[in-house]
């Protein structure tokens, strides 16, 4: 597929802070939207602080703001064009503007024609949950498609947008219909699987159709959009990427759009991960981070505090991304007014953080986000009419949030890479594979070719063991890189990693043992007994608990605790070991060690990785674990920004943070939200700086000379 032309970079894009107000509201009662003020809206959003709007122009409901002749324009507004007056009066109060547009969710058009329907492999089950309100159409339905390029053909030649957001274009499960099943039956000759069976080719060709058909849906969109209003940026909603495999949006989506933006509303980690997946694959920056100001999208006069409304606008600055807060519209079409006082309150906080170019993030560790590997084996061998809704803790996401959440909390400097950066893996000095479930063979040549020219890599469990297309090896496909071979998979309830070096043993203090329970969401019980080479070295073993695997039983004597499964069997078998390969080093956990919550599986990961970096580091902060940092260089590494978060306040300790240069190379250092300069000590070849007064939100910049060893 040819990749889309890129639009202009409009002033939408440039912005940082911005709103939404949602307009989902139907068209049965004739008291909707009898109160709604355009004009009003407008001084809402400067009072907010907003610097630019999206604009809804048709909802999830299927209804038009805007007087499309034979369009299914929403019947409360009347002859009124909401999109024209919210438009002309955001312009004249100096806020850009971007279109929201829906498709997929749709439900007028799902009720209207039944034949464009999204059919789900399920059935028809009414669930009782907010769910049940949208009705859902298939992309493969040419005459949907049809449907939805005559509304973007009116809307996008009679209005000139500065950037357009097209929410919902991705599959809310897996669809059955006539259409889905025409295209793959036409493309690859085969009927939809009855099963998930992540070791079957028919099942990946399957899924692979799945993502591809998404994908072009939101070019065909996007590009349509574009013909209309030529130059114009658009972006679709980005947050079901990280999702299992059920919404089938894969990372290739960034072809389809401009820049990239998602709806996020889980914890500081699933921000902080997303956000770096959205720098890294966005074609142009920032990227945008949205979330409700409510507290939830289902609540609706809750908001959230000051300080979480702060935190969300801080952690995107931080991570130089854009912030978009939602609000939602009264039935009458009224708003809270002192909702908006509260955002602006928020946004105070990043007046002044983006008055800066943009900058190439210095990131020195990478965590690898496979496509492939967004799911889990809890549904191998399940017929489809009994899947359940998308479930969001898949094991390899399990681990990507925990070495995501450990490098934070030890100030590692980290980024987040997918396929799309194989090509570029030598710009990081480690990467890491968290229990990578599915691997291509092109991702298998680049980590070993990686590797063998001096990279360090860590991975786990199952990585490398199946192939994409479905094929399960007998042993690891980078055994060679890992030094290590798989023996068998067998079931476990819980098993245990016993550290053999000393370095380890400490970083487990006052634990002896880090364990791992791998649960339904594996293959043969998901407990990996490997072999390592001669030339490898172990680093811990495996420990099994009495009787493992059986579940013990007050009939049997097999269990050696009554509540719980303790170690017992020291098997002596590696578990954990280091292997050089090539002018490489790769470590390989065959327990998914990242994954463990305990602050001692946090401290044994990353020093393993602390290890695999070495002494030769270009940005060094030693700070409470609660304080976040970040960093980024210009592109001729003449300047370094460092940003440190620690909102609200939580740590007053002194942090210190040490960077690459000479003894001539630093200029001077300031602050960059007051412009006072900042002491700098040199300490061999690098600069140190000791910050001993409280702050919320820092920013340094360093201005190096010619040497700079960031340049």
């Amino acid at each position: 597929m040819a990749k889309m032309i890129q639009g202009r970079t409009s002033g939408y894009q440039r912005s940082s802070r911005r709103m939404l107000v949602d307009l989902e509201i139907p068209a049965w009662d004739e008291r909707f939207l009898s109160k709604l003020d355009p004009a009003h809206m407008a001084d809402l959003y400067v009072r907010a602080g907003a610097e630019a709007v999206m604009l809804p122009c048709k909802n999830l409901s299927g209804w038009l703001f805007w007087p499309m002749p034979g369009g299914t324009i929403h019947p409360r507004i009347g002859d009124r064009d909401i999109v024209g007056e919210t438009t002309s009066a955001a312009r004249k109060a100096g806020l850009e503007v971007c279109a929201y547009f829906a498709a997929l969710y749709d439900n007028k058009p799902f009720h209207d024609h039944p034949e464009w329907r999204f059919v789900p492999a399920q059935g028809w089950g009414r669930t009782e949950t907010v769910a049940d309100r949208h009705g859902h159409c298939c992309p493969n339905s040419a005459d949907y498609r049809d449907y939805v390029a005559a509304q973007i053909d009116d809307l996008f030649t009679r209005y000139s947008f500065d950037c357009a957001f097209v929410d919902m274009t991705f599959w809310p499960g897996v669809c059955v219909c006539a259409n889905c099943r025409r295209r793959l039956k036409e493309t690859d000759g085969l009927e939809i699987p009855e099963r998930v069976d992540w070791t079957d080719s028919g099942w990946t060709t399957f899924q692979r159709r799945r993502e591809e058909w998404i994908v072009e849906f939101q070019t065909f969109i996007s590009e349509r959009i574009k013909q209309a209003t030529p130059g114009i940026a658009v972006y679709h909603n980005f947050a079901p990427a990280p999702h299992d495999w059920r919404t089938a949006l894969p990372f290739d989506t960034t072809d389809a759009q401009d820049f990239l933006g998602a709806d996020l509303y889980g914890d500081e980690t699933e921000q902080l991960l997303v956000m770096k997946l959205m720098r890294t694959l966005s074609r142009r920056q920032p990227a945008e981070y949205m979330t409700f100001a409510p507290q939830s999208f289902a609540e609706h006069v809750e908001l959230k505090s000051d300080e979480e409304l702060r935190e969300h606008v801080l952690s995107a600055a931080a991570e130089g991304v854009a912030s978009l807060f939602i609000e939602a519209l009264d039935p009458l079409g009224t708003v809270n007014d002192d909702a908006f006082e509260h955002v602006g309150r928020a946004f105070d906080a990043r007046k002044g953080l983006d008055d800066h170019e943009p900058d190439l993030p210095v990131e020195e560790v990478a965590l690898y986000f496979s496509s492939d590997s967004k799911f889990g084996f809890a549904s191998q061998g399940t017929f489809l009419r009994d899947i359940a809704s998308a479930d969001r803790t898949y094991p390899h996401l399990a681990s990507l949030r925990g070495a995501a959440h450990a490098l934070q909390r030890s100030q590692i400097q980290f980024g987040v890479v997918t396929h799309r950066q194989l090509d570029s893996l030598d710009r990081y000095k480690v990467v890491v594979l968290p229990n990578v479930h599915r691997m291509s063979a092109r991702e298998v040549d680049a980590f070993r070719a990686f590797v063998a020219g001096g990279g360090r890599l860590y991975a786990s469990g199952y990585t490398s063991l199946l192939e994409s297309d479905g094929t399960l090896h007998d042993d690891f496909m980078l055994a060679d890189v890992f030094g290590a071979s798989l023996v068998e998979e067998v079931p476990a309830r819980v098993a245990y990693l016993r550290p053999s070096t000393d370095e380890l043993v400490g970083c487990c203090r006052p634990q002896r043992y880090l364990s791992h329970r791998p649960g339904d969401q594996t293959l043969a019980g998901g407990l990996m007994r490997i072999q390592a080479t001669a030339e490898a070295e172990e680093l811990a073993h495996l420990t099994l608990p009495y009787a493992s695997p059986a579940p013990g039983h007050f009939s049997a004597e097999d269990w050696a605790s009554i509540h719980s499964f303790p170690p017992w069997h020291d098997t002596g078998e590696p578990a954990l070991v280091r292997h050089r390969y090539g002018r490489g080093l790769a470590v390989y956990s065959a327990l998914p060690i990242e994954t463990g919550l305990s602050e001692a599986a946090g401290r044994v990961f990353t020093s393993l990785v602390s290890d695999l970096l070495g002494d030769d580091r270009e940005l060094v902060v030693r700070a409470d674990p609660t304080v976040r940092a970040s960093a980024f260089r210009s592109p001729d590494g003449r300047r370094l920004r460092i940003v440190l978060l620690n909102h609200p306040r939580r740590v007053l300790d002194p942090v210190t943070i040490s960077f690459a240069a000479t003894s001539t190379s630093v200029v001077e250092v300031v602050d960059g939200r007051t412009g006072l300069k900042v002491p700098v000590r040199r300490v061999g070849d690098r600069g140190e700086i000791l910050v001993e007064e409280p702050f919320e939100y820092l920013e340094l910049r360093a201005t190096l000379g010619d040497d700079g060893r960031t340049a």
